[in-house]
């Protein structure tokens, strides 16, 4: 029997997937999600991810028959998500599964833009439909509809998600075994970061077009009105011009860029946070980094250079294969391609759509029991789990204020712990037999994307911080430590951004970096793509920069090697 220690039980219990004593007996080892939950969750976003994530990960894996592996089991821990996989340990269901899971494999190997066009369309569709629900003026049984609707697609938008992200993390894994078996590269390997990078995707596409509006405003000369009002206020100083309003108000204007693109969170895992369309100031905070910047979009300069470099290295590694093999890695090599594609672009259609739009429906909902005194803060909304929301919409009558107070208080306690355990159960002690346990699931969205693999530290290299190679390439700069959304704006050009890890919705800042340093990581982690992409030197997996580096520091990063050098003052 596993001993329940203290720092493993949650302050409380407020749904079914928060961790039991149960729980640490069912599974060998609980990891704690790092890359996702830190800082902590509020209650709402934390019952999301625990139930929604979880019915992905584990519907995905059947509906595939993922061989090794039935999917990944969730729970929370004061605001923090813990994973762990469910392994097939049957031989003759093995089997069974692999049979299914290589006729699902097929049509991802042979057509896989037509499998991914199908999914957003579904998505876009259905998200085209919530958006057009008129949350201010609906009757409160058409709002109870319309939020029972948005919450419950999530639950597909999870199953997709994982759907599409353990095939191409697998097919990505098995091409970089035939790498590693036959022609001794891996995916830490310079070779393979120049041949996995060279290719857009929608948040790129989001980021050009977001320069393009920095570039509009200079053309216009409206860009100092942009860099020197207050946040808040530059949406008022523009329209008392005619050159203004047309920045915003005109065709492919501000505006428009909003409506369309604007679903954009600050953090896409969290309900507490704006998105771009109702506060538009990190977009402003965006332009004005690229103001102080100026010039060209940093991808579009580099990417004709990236672009050749990355077919020169198919070349070299499709000419390392004997002549007979080389249609199908070449086609396999096209495939793992798209996972780091995938990793990156995914979360415009997925996370920050979807959780934008649970946050407006929720948000509605409580705002009409603000009106009735029933909470005092319509962004209470936050500390209410969905059936609660339910319960109360139609009826108006229930008083939350209690509850909020007292999970507010909640929240408010675990939200400053951040040195959580990284491992909970039976191997916790045992950190060499816990990786082995994760590897025997073969599930590769944990190794590439969530977990990442432990860094190897070369002493050879007298570096002061060891990590993975996450993107190549060598750069010097200032050290700014991240800790949340919020610091984003400090950035400034030739900064190297350190933190516990990124989200999406920091792309816009890369084209100001040299270079990146994250405790955490993967090789499909964003940071890794994105760096690559913008020729930015990446180091993942080094556990402790946030802690060792300070603000101001002059250091050198070699994204190769996955080494960091302090440099003196």
């Amino acid at each position: 029997m596993v001993e329940w220690k203290d720092e493993w039980k949650p302050k409380k219990r407020y749904h079914s997937y928060v961790l039991s004593y149960e729980d640490l007996q069912a599974y060998p080892c609980w990891y704690l999600d790092s890359v996702h939950c830190i800082p902590p969750w509020t209650p709402l976003f934390a019952w999301s991810w625990t139930h929604h994530q979880r019915y992905g990960d584990l519907w995905a894996a059947e509906a595939m028959g993922f061989p090794t592996c039935k999917g990944t089991d969730w729970r929370e821990v004061d605001g923090c998500g813990y994973m762990s996989p469910v392994l097939v340990m049957d031989k003759s269901e093995q089997k069974e599964r692999a049979a299914r899971f290589k006729e699902h494999l097929k049509p991802f190997i042979e057509d896989y833009d037509s499998v991914w066009s199908g999914v957003v369309k579904e998505l876009m569709d259905k998200y085209q439909e919530f958006k057009a629900f008129d949350v201010a003026y609906a009757p409160n049984s058409a709002l109870y509809d319309h939020f029972d609707s948005v919450f419950r697609f999530n639950n597909r938008v999870w199953g997709l998600h994982s759907w599409i992200m353990y095939t191409l993390s697998g097919l990505y894994a098995l091409f970089e075994d035939l790498c590693r078996e036959r022609i001794g590269i891996d995916d830490t390997s310079p070779v393979w970061h120049r041949m996995i990078r060279g290719f857009d995707n929608k948040n790129f596409e989001v980021d050009r077009l977001l320069w393009n509006l920095y570039k509009h405003a200079v053309e216009l000369g409206v860009d100092g009105v942009i860099k020197n009002n207050p946040l808040d206020e530059i949406i008022p100083a523009l329209m008392e011009t005619k050159r203004g309003d047309r920045w915003l108000n005109g065709s492919n204007g501000f505006q428009d860029f909003l409506n369309e693109h604007g679903w954009r969170m600050p953090r896409m895992m969290e309900f507490n946070c704006k998105a771009w369309i109702e506060d538009p100031s990190p977009a402003f905070s965006f332009i004005r980094q690229y103001i102080d910047k100026s010039g060209q979009f940093e991808m579009d300069i580099r990417r004709k250079e990236i672009v050749k470099e990355r077919k020169e290295a198919e070349q070299e590694i499709l000419s390392r294969f004997p002549d007979s093999q080389r249609g199908w890695i070449r086609r396999l090599m096209g495939v793992a391609q798209k996972a780091g594609i995938f990793s990156e672009g995914h979360n415009y259609y997925f996370e920050h759509m979807s959780h934008s739009l649970m946050r407006r429906a929720g948000l509605a909902c409580v705002k009409r029991m603000a009106d009735k005194g029933l909470v005092e803060d319509p962004e209470d909304f936050v500390f209410l789990l969905p059936d609660e929301i339910r319960k109360n919409i139609i009826p108006l009558c229930l008083d939350y204020r209690p509850l909020v107070s007292e999970r507010r208080i909640y929240y408010n306690e675990y939200y400053q712990i951040l040195n959580r355990p990284i491992l909970i159960g039976k191997l916790a002690d045992d950190h060499g037999r816990a990786m082995e346990y994760m590897a025997a699931t073969k599930d590769d969205v944990m190794m590439k994307i969530t977990v990442g693999v432990e860094a190897v530290a070369s002493v050879d290299f007298k570096a002061d911080l060891y990590g993975n190679p996450g993107a190549p390439g060598i750069g010097q700069g200032t050290v700014r430590i991240i800790s949340s959304e919020e610091d984003i704006p400090n950035i400034k050009s030739g900064d190297i951004l350190v933190s516990t890890t990124t989200y999406s919705s920091w792309t816009p800042v890369f084209p100001l970096l040299e270079g990146v340093i994250l405790d955490s990581g993967a090789s499909l982690s964003h940071a890794a793509i994105v760096g690559r992409e913008y020729n930015i030197p990446v180091v993942i997996q080094t556990k402790n920069a946030t802690k060792k580096l300070k603000n101001g520091q002059k250091i050198r990063v070699d994204g190769s090697r996955g080494a960091v050098w302090i440099l003196p003052e």
